[in-house]
């Protein structure tokens, strides 16, 4: 969901509900004192139902907060979720043996509505065909592809995003970063699960860009550190390796494994799709990790004159710009330059989505994004609204959806004793080793020029072979970073995550 990965200005919302008794259910552990935390009501759950496959779930629907302690039993956060659970059996309650799937956005410093209102939860956001958002007011719809007749749910919000927030005395940065939030999380699910009553529920994890990094090292920290072993991970367009996110400005292999993507976008925009997009890119990717790596290694000015003219074919950008810049495209120069002759602009989450340049005579993208920056008061209004009206979880505390800060002060773990770039599929592939029964699942889209989809490729190929453990799988769907929000793909990513939950259950 993310914050995603680039600098981006973001819109500071406040949007306010009031405070009110509702009709649902109150939980009986009393609510937040002290400071802003006071603001937080008491976890409220409701009953609702759904048509799925012909068929109509009851579940329950639960909003609340856990709260973390400090290792004297302090309060440090209270960490707001959202949790679904299918009643089912003669007493028409929640299994407690159902299997139970915590679910995460990313950033850093995004709150879990991208995938709880875009493509996993009971409830969706209605788009346009191709992803894109349409006009306020925004309207729920029941969602036919919701994953909640495989899995319970819990949609988490990380301290700073949504409605989590620090205890009065807390420093919230002293949860912001990439140990910092593997043991807040692993925290707030080894205490819902006592909570709850679900220990003896096979745990799955889902997330998405900085949500995928962190999914999967929590399923190795889980297993040492809390004594939970997941039985399925799924990471949707993730960030697994930051030195192929934010690489070096002499590392060429970024420039090949982003070219595809450049690709799709191309092919997109001439009507090409569905296997034959896959027939075409094939090629495309091996040119990328073929001849154009070895001519971007052979130095800066010769790779670019070797170059050039393919990679120009292959954008659709002007041959004299694609040279200017020795045959090496960021994605903000083509999201830029692609649709300059339409006075347009790409958005790098998603290529095949277009909107008015306002700065043209700017070299950089200086204007909102249309996925990202509309995602901010289009899903923030709508999940306010939902809380509120039917989930009765009322609140003058404001939602943040992306909070800038945390993006801006995450901790990566960098240092005089550790130099170089966050990365976690070490972390995977010891959490494999742990549990070999484990599935993995990793969904990119073609057109996400932000985490490109040959990138979670390239890295699962560079993994040995592990004798014993399931194989890791990996799945390409039409769209950019939040493929779901387009209703095919949403469909489809389900189908995927449903081999994952039969192989493993």
């Amino acid at each position: 969901m993310c914050m995603k990965l680039r600098e981006i200005t973001l819109v500071a919302l406040l949007l306010i509900g009031g405070i009110g008794a509702g009709h649902a259910e109150e939980a009986e552990r009393p609510a937040p004192s002290g400071g802003i935390l006071s603001l937080l009501p008491k976890a409220r759950t409701s009953d609702h139902s759904i048509e799925v496959a012909g068929h109509s779930l009851d579940y329950q629907a639960k909003a609340g907060t856990v709260s973390l302690l400090s290792a004297k039993g302090e309060v440090t956060a209270e960490v707001f979720y959202v949790a679904y659970a299918l009643r089912s059996g003669a007493s028409h309650e929640p299994d407690p043996r159902r299997s139970i799937t915590f679910v995460f956005n990313g950033g850093p410093g995004a709150a879990s509505a991208y995938l709880h209102l875009g493509a996993l939860g009971p409830r969706v956001i209605a788009t346009a065909g191709d992803g894109s958002f349409l006009p306020s007011p925004q309207k729920l719809l029941d969602n036919p592809d919701t994953w909640l007749d495989m899995t319970d749910l819990v949609f988490v919000d990380p301290v700073g995003t949504g409605y989590s927030r620090e205890a009065p005395g807390q420093e919230a940065r002293s949860f912001w970063g990439v140990k910092q939030d593997a043991s807040s999380m692993g925290a707030f699910i080894r205490l819902f699960l006592l909570q709850e009553g679900r220990t003896a529920s096979p745990v799955y994890l889902a997330g998405e860009s900085y949500g995928g990094f962190r999914a999967a090292l929590l399923a190795k920290t889980l297993q040492e550190d809390v004594g939970i072993s997941p039985s399925g991970i799924v990471l949707i367009s993730p960030a697994l390796e930051f030195a192929l996110v934010r690489p070096d400005a002499f590392q060429p292999l970024h420039w090949a494994l982003e070219l595809p993507s450049l690709a799709a976008v191309r092919l997109n925009s001439q009507g090409v799709a569905g296997p034959a997009l896959r027939e075409r890119l094939s090629e495309i990717e091996r040119y990328a990790l073929g001849d154009y790596l070895t001519a971007l290694t052979g130095g800066l000015e010769q790779g670019g004159r070797l170059a050039s003219e393919r990679v120009a074919d292959i954008t659709g950008l002007p041959l004299n710009l694609v040279q200017r810049n020795f045959a090496r495209i960021p994605s903000t120069l083509f999201a830029k330059e692609f649709a300059r002759a339409k006075n347009n602009v790409l958005s790098p989450y998603d290529g095949t989505i277009e909107t008015g340049d306002v700065a043209p005579e700017s070299l950089g993208l200086d204007g909102p994004d249309p996925v990202l920056d509309r995602s901010v008061p289009v899903l923030t209004s709508a999940f306010v609204n939902y809380a509120r009206e039917e989930l009765n979880f009322r609140t003058e505390l404001s939602y943040r959806l992306l909070n800038r800060e945390i993006s801006g002060n995450w901790d990566f773990g960098i240092g005089p004793t550790h130099q170089g770039y966050a990365g976690v599929m070490d972390d995977l592939q010891q959490a494999r080793g742990l549990n070999p029964s484990m599935g993995v699942l990793i969904v990119n889209g073609y057109t996400d020029l932000v985490t490109p989809y040959m990138t979670s490729a390239y890295l699962v190929n560079q993994l040995p072979t592990l004798p014993g453990a399931k194989p890791i799988r990996t799945e390409l769907l039409e769209g950019g970073h939040m493929m779901y929000l387009r209703p095919d793909s949403r469909s489809a990513l389900k189908r995927a995550a449903s081999e994952l939950y039969q192989t493993t259950q």
